[in-house]
């Protein structure tokens, strides 16, 4: 492992863009808990300034665990949209001092549970697999109660001559049967025009489907009606289900995309992502990410 001064601490270190990140060391949180990796880890742990967790698979016992061995500031950084089992999550790491800070990527919903925000990041490394253009619109995601609503929209977009490429999983999780890489599902996402993003019940702050529309000049539909409120949002670019005529969609689809300005596209890279738990400046939100509301 290359040596730097920050570490990302995710559920699976193979998820994602993860194995694309540069700038940041970036370890499976089991590992710690595992008496022989730590053994090996604990003289590097001493080198680090900055160790972020993310929530998916967290456990509070992870940060105690590291302490002893650590000065670095300590931090949860949520992922995910709050559903019970995150409430319950955020009450114990409030109480845990070994955690020095919690932050949370919707900006709106931070505001709500009144915790700092930092915007979610992505990776400007991660590279997009080749992939023949065949279908207009791809939606790969969990099920998460978005089934029927997909399965309607999908019957609206082929009586409008919209192709479609809809993967869905029953559940959560890397161990289920057809399972996709995040190479695989890049592969399939680069195969269409654009991509069909449909939140979860209650959430609003942007997903990976917004930053792979982006990083790689893809045409985005969604319902997230919050998005128009973010400094990168385009008409040209995003359709927002629920705002505009579904007729307009075939012509959205097929005219250009514009390009994102490139100081936005930087902002929410990893890189700089990661600075802004060391120098921690509301201000930058409203001028980058969310004009909506001041952050926290």
């Amino acid at each position: 492992m290359t040596q730097h001064e920050r570490l990302l601490v995710a559920k699976n270190k193979a998820l994602y863009f993860f194995p694309s990140l540069q700038t940041m060391d970036v370890i499976s949180a089991k590992d710690l808990m595992d008496d022989s990796f730590m053994s090996s880890f604990q003289q590097q742990l001493k080198q680090y300034k900055l160790i972020i967790f993310l929530d998916y698979g967290f456990d509070v016992a992870f940060a105690s665990r590291i302490r002893p061995y650590t000065q670095a500031k300590i931090i949860l950084f949520f992922w995910n949209h709050f559903k019970e089992e995150h409430h319950h999550l955020l009450k114990k790491a409030e109480a845990e001092t070994a955690i020095d800070d919690i932050f949370h990527f919707d900006i709106l919903e931070a505001k709500e549970l009144g915790i700092k925000h930092n915007s979610s990041f992505y990776s400007k490394d991660m590279p997009l697999p080749k992939a023949e253009v065949t279908t207009d619109l791809f939606f790969g995601a969990t099920d998460n109660g978005r089934k029927q609503r997909a399965d309607d929209y999908r019957t609206a977009f082929e009586q409008l001559g919209i192709s479609t490429n809809f993967y869905i999983l029953p559940s959560r999780g890397n161990d289920q049967e057809g399972y996709l890489t995040y190479t695989e599902y890049l592969q399939k996402t680069n195969g269409s025009k654009g991509i069909l993003e449909l939140l979860r019940e209650g959430q609003s702050g942007v997903t990976l489907r917004t930053f792979e529309s982006i990083f790689f000049n893809k045409k985005l539909v969604t319902d997230n009606k919050a998005i128009s409120g973010y400094r990168f949002y385009n008409a040209q670019n995003i359709f927002l289900l629920g705002e505009r005529n579904l007729e307009e969609l075939p012509a959205f689809l097929n005219s250009p995309y514009q390009t994102v300005d490139r100081e936005i596209i930087e902002f929410f890279d990893a890189e700089n992502w990661v600075e802004r738990f060391v120098d921690f400046d509301p201000e930058v939100f409203s001028i980058y990410e969310y004009c909506g509301i001041e952050a926290r």
